[in-house]
């Protein structure tokens, strides 16, 4: 495998950007199919509940979108499967792209973020899912059985992004209490979909986990040292020639029209 990986370290302006990771990814993992070769993406956004599909199962969803309103977050439908995470200035969205996805179990890549981040910030890391939390899943990471970070994946073509959602600082009470309130709201009358009963008290940040000063730039270059530690090669300058070519624009609007019609339809059915 290629031993150059490509960062992309990305920076959400404003809050015409937020279907534009997402967008990203779809064509990244075209570009990593075609070309064999490995990029890191990391991301932060504004205050917002970022929704999987099965979240417009919920009865009343319409009313779980106007609470998030009323409380100042964006919202949008994931082009992905599982339940809502909420995303903000003291949360590091990172994604790992890999190459020759045929080679690579789906329990194998998961194991490559595990490991990715265990190196980058502790030992103590367990996985396993923590089921009272926000979006529980099999590859919940936890410290002492609190929760910080998610893995999910998407497979394309030959590639796979392993995506990991990342408590670092900031106010995890206020996220966990904000989901509980969604799908609380959401979830009247019941249906027959099981959604989480979240315990403010499951989730916890990492900085706290740890119980040293941490941040976003920090965890970031903690995840970078690992790469170049696994003898990587990381190109800081490359990502961005990539991007403006014309293959990698079109996978990116392609995945954009979709991302659009998705949340139009969500609106719409509001």
């Amino acid at each position: 495998m290629n031993n150059t990986i490509i960062l992309y370290d990305q920076k959400i302006s404003s809050n015409k950007d937020m279907l534009v990771p997402f967008s990203d990814t779809g064509a990244i993992l075209k570009f990593v199919s075609e070309n064999n070769q490995p990029v890191i993406h990391f991301w932060v956004t504004p205050p917002t509940v970022i929704l999987g599909m099965q979240d417009k199962r919920l009865a009343n969803v319409h009313a779980g979108l106007d609470l998030l309103s009323e409380k100042n977050y964006l919202f949008y439908l994931r082009n992905s499967g599982g339940l809502g995470v909420v995303t903000d200035a003291g949360i590091l969205n990172c994604t790992l792209f890999l190459p020759d996805k045929d080679n690579l179990l789906i329990d194998d890549a998961y194991e490559k973020m595990y490991n990715l981040l265990k190196q980058a910030f502790s030992e103590k890391i367990q996985t396993g899912e923590i089921s009272d939390s926000y979006c529980p899943g099999t590859y919940d990471l936890s410290i002492n059985r609190q929760k910080f970070a998610g893995i999910s994946q998407r497979r394309s073509g030959n590639a796979v992004a392993v995506m990991a959602y990342i408590s670092v600082t900031g106010d995890q009470k206020k996220r966990s209490q904000l989901m509980k309130d969604f799908y609380e709201v959401s979830d009247f009358p019941k249906n027959r979909f099981e959604y989480p009963h979240i315990n403010l008290h499951a989730m916890e940040n990492l900085d706290k986990l740890l119980g040293t000063d941490l941040d976003i730039e920090t965890a970031k270059e903690k995840i970078i040292n690992v790469l170049l530690q696994q003898n990587y090669q990381v190109d800081r300058e490359e990502f961005f020639i990539i991007q403006n070519s014309l293959p990698y624009r079109e996978a990116y609007n392609n995945t954009l029209t979709d991302l659009i019609k998705r949340n139009q339809k969500l609106l719409e059915e509001k």
